[in-house]
């Protein structure tokens, strides 16, 4: 049987690559300060998981880039709204949120410590780069703020592909892009379902990046705890 030598490595964007330097909760309460209102953190977090869980697929596909930008806004919107009618809505919303999409453009977001080190020596070893994410088309600047936009040389973001992580269509237009066989692909990513089952199930090895040690003890899964464990992956040492 031929063996099929890995050359791309797929990784997804938020919570894989960078983070929300203050945390979701305190980054929103911080906007909502500055227009009047008080919200409770650990109550916005709460409310934004059922919010988001709730939502359907940032995914629009076929349209004009005006049109998608709109379309991701009005989406993002309907989330936000939802956490402060649950927590309580106040009179200054609509400026407030249209500062907190600009906040999520480039500095509520941080790099993971080892992110830059990693993707260097991955590039440098010949292995080509790409991003699969659920996503909008802002991930575009933050990557570019965080000055790791050039490592990649394929980008698939859900609201663009018309589909989103777990579906199929986002990583079969991620291979078509790269111009790979599923096997010869690894994909990165935090979540269980979106990253993990939903590139398995297309053929595709994933690693399920598990920093805080939560799947420990699961055996059915590749799992890695940091982003320099993918090296062991490959067979390199640092």
């Amino acid at each position: 049987m031929k063996k099929h030598r890995v050359k791309t490595i797929f990784f997804d964007a938020a919570d894989t690559l960078f983070y929300i330097e203050k945390g979701l909760g305190h980054t929103y309460a911080g906007v909502a300060r500055k227009y009047g209102a008080d919200p409770d953190p650990a109550e916005i977090k709460k409310a934004f998981s059922r919010a988001f869980k709730s939502a359907p697929p940032l995914a629009f596909g076929d349209v004009s880039v005006k049109e998608r930008q709109r379309l991701e806004k009005e989406w993002w919107r309907a989330i936000v709204g939802k956490v402060y009618s649950e927590i309580g809505m106040f009179d200054e919303f609509d400026p407030h949120f249209d500062e907190l999409f600009e906040v999520f453009r480039g500095e509520a977001w941080t790099l993971f410590p080892e992110t830059v080190d990693v993707l260097s020596d991955l590039k440098e070893s010949g292995y080509r780069l790409g991003i699969i994410s659920n996503f909008d088309s802002r991930v575009y600047d933050v990557m570019r703020q965080l000055g790791i936009y050039d490592f990649f040389d394929v980008l698939v973001i859900s609201s663009e592909a018309g589909h989103a992580k777990p579906s199929h269509g986002i990583f079969s237009l991620a291979l078509e892009r790269a111009g790979r066989d599923p096997r010869e692909v690894i994909h990165v990513g935090d979540d269980l379902c979106n990253d993990f089952h939903g590139a398995r199930a297309m053929g595709i090895r994933a690693l399920l990046l598990d920093r805080e040690g939560e799947y420990a003890g699961a055996t059915f899964m590749d799992r890695i705890e940091d982003l320099t464990a993918i090296e062991g992956v490959l067979g390199k040492k640092r």
